[in-house]
């Protein structure tokens, strides 16, 4: 049997200073930069639990962990009460079913921010296993909603899954369901459309240009991804999943290879049978959503798991190229390599980040939790639009990435978490508790402009949210490239998230010829700025 092998590259631009920085010998598995005082310097949160404050010497300060009575299964932080610092949604993974799990009496909760501390408030929702969500507003009303995504009812127990749930903000920390209403609940039944899946990932966007944001939703167990689009004269989301190519590949015959149907008959003595359509796609993590070519519309990664014993019809993490509403699939867009013949990719988490400033999102590809040397990987971008070869970090088992220009400096830098899953015990102890922060030292020999984004909701007005979730931002330089970025809150698996700025490498260019911020407010507001300097913070207030 053969398999793929390429060279990969170092990543030498890239220095982990997690040790001088004070984040060595915490858990990580999940990894966040927030800015938890807004103070402009950004924060971290390592593995739900362990909260550090950056202070003005680069250093980051331990502080008290959330109130909470265990630890939640993902944070997720933004200003859901339009007061001007960011809460916390902790949601938590809980089979009420399942009477073998221990510490099952999780719920989720909202902890406001007071500026000295977090307020625990009780939410209304039912008890399930929570593994995403997203914060946004999906009916333009200047408050935050909340969508809640859950898995199976008792993993390996059957393919029922809980209905995801859109919650609707009343911007003072309240939230109503508006899961039926607005045309999302899904059937119990396994096996349709229609039906309830095990959601691992949730991101919003706005698909199909039109102004509102929709809903991006990664399926585990190989079932179909969904991509709910939002249409405002209904008020309701209906799943383009299909016909957009967003829930899967066009392979899906299920079919498994003969070597591992031999394999199976010989160790459990019975015949390893093929799946149904509904279960031949992919085990999908995460949607990086992003405009990659600037042509004006939303592109994104899927992140999968995918093991070379579940055959072909089981999906490859894959660039899917935005075309007018419908989806380019390509699987080929990231070259690999695998070190052991019976391959996994354990890719879990991935990202966009221009670390060299030249105006060209590069992807990042996080690889963990199968014993198959998974890293860090970083595909620098072609003016083609095609990837180079990865180049490499040597961190093995990359949990959650955020990205984010920690050090003020103008590049993005990389926090990197670091799962230790199903290695093996000698490798756990030698690799540690850590996580990476990799600083940039190359994206500011570019030029560069970042922009940040606050509504007017939290000021009495009817605007956009305070954080500018769901902001779409135009920048063009004086050759006439057009930039697009949209503000997210969740970005797909555990809480993903980065912080809320969008980033703009200029390349060459001064100045920005044009500054464009679409807001997501009931009017569809806009605001445009001429020649804007370069190398900044563009600090964008609604008017």
């Amino acid at each position: 049997m053969t398999y793929l092998l390429l060279v990969c590259l170092a990543a030498p631009n890239f220095v982990n200073v997690a040790e001088s920085a004070g984040l060595t010998g915490f858990s990580s598995g999940r990894a966040v930069f927030v800015d938890l005082n807004a103070d402009g310097r950004l924060d971290v949160v390592l593995d739900r639990q362990h909260f550090f404050r950056q202070a003005e010497n680069g250093r980051f300060e331990k502080l008290p962990p959330l109130p909470a009575p265990s630890p939640p299964g993902l944070l997720l932080f933004a200003d859901f009460d339009n007061d001007g610092d960011l809460d916390c949604f902790a949601g938590y993974f809980t089979e009420p079913e399942n009477p073998k799990r221990k510490n099952n009496d999780g719920r989720n909760t909202l902890y406001r921010n007071t500026g000295d501390g977090w307020v625990a408030v009780p939410l209304k929702m039912p008890r399930t296993s929570v593994h995403a969500a997203c914060a946004f507003d999906y009916d333009r009303d200047g408050n935050l909603d909340l969508f809640v995504a859950s898995g199976y009812v008792v993993y390996g127990r059957g393919l029922e899954a809980h209905p995801d749930r859109l919650y609707r903000g009343d911007g003072k920390g309240g939230f109503v369901d508006m899961t039926q209403r607005v045309g999302l609940l899904t059937a119990t039944a396994p096996g349709k459309m229609a039906s309830s899946k095990p959601t691992y990932g949730a991101a919003h966007g706005d698909f199909d240009g039109d102004g509102w944001q929709d809903l991006w939703v990664c399926t585990y167990g190989r079932q179909w991804n969904h991509l709910w689009r939002y249409d405002p004269k209904r008020a309701a989301f209906a799943n383009v999943g299909k016909d957009s190519g967003f829930r899967g590949d066009a392979v899906t015959h299920g079919r498994y290879p003969a070597w591992l149907k031999k394999f199976w008959k010989k160790k459990y003595g019975s015949e390893r049978q093929d799946e149904q359509p509904f279960r031949a796609n992919g085990n999908t993590f995460d949607c990086a959503i992003a405009d990659y070519d600037n042509d004006g519309d939303m592109d994104c990664i899927l992140a999968e798991i995918t093991h070379l014993w579940a055959g072909d019809s089981s999906d490859r993490t894959s660039l899917l190229v935005n075309q007018g509403g419908k989806f380019q699939r390509r699987a080929d867009a990231f070259s690999r390599r695998h070190v052991i013949e019976r391959w996994n990719q354990g890719d879990i988490h991935a990202g966009w980040i221009d670390f060299d400033n030249d105006g060209l999102l590069d992807a990042l590809i996080a690889s963990s939790d199968y014993p198959d040397r998974q890293e860090l990987r970083l595909f620098r971008q072609r003016p083609d639009h095609t990837f180079e070869a990865p180049r490499t970090f040597s961190w093995e088992g990359a949990g959650q990435i955020s990205v984010g220009d920690y050090d003020n400096d103008g590049d993005q830098d990389i926090l990197c978490g670091r799962s230790l899953n199903r290695l093996p015990k000698d490798r756990r102890k030698e690799l540690g508790k850590s996580c990476a922060l990799f600083r940039n030292e190359v994206g500011n020999k570019n030029h560069w402009l970042q922009v940040v984004c606050t509504g007017k909701s939290g000021k009495g007005g009817k605007g956009a949210n305070r954080d500018g979730i769901g902001c779409r931002i135009r920048v063009t330089t004086a050759d006439g490239v057009t930039q697009t970025r949209e503000i997210r809150g969740g970005l797909g698996h555990a809480g993903h998230n980065g912080p809320y700025v969008a980033h703009f490498g200029l390349g060459a260019h001064k100045t920005a010829a044009r500054v464009e911020v679409v807001w997501p407010d009931a009017a569809g507001s806009r605001r445009v700025l001429k020649d804007q300097s370069a190398n900044r913070r563009l600090q964008i207030e609604q008017r």
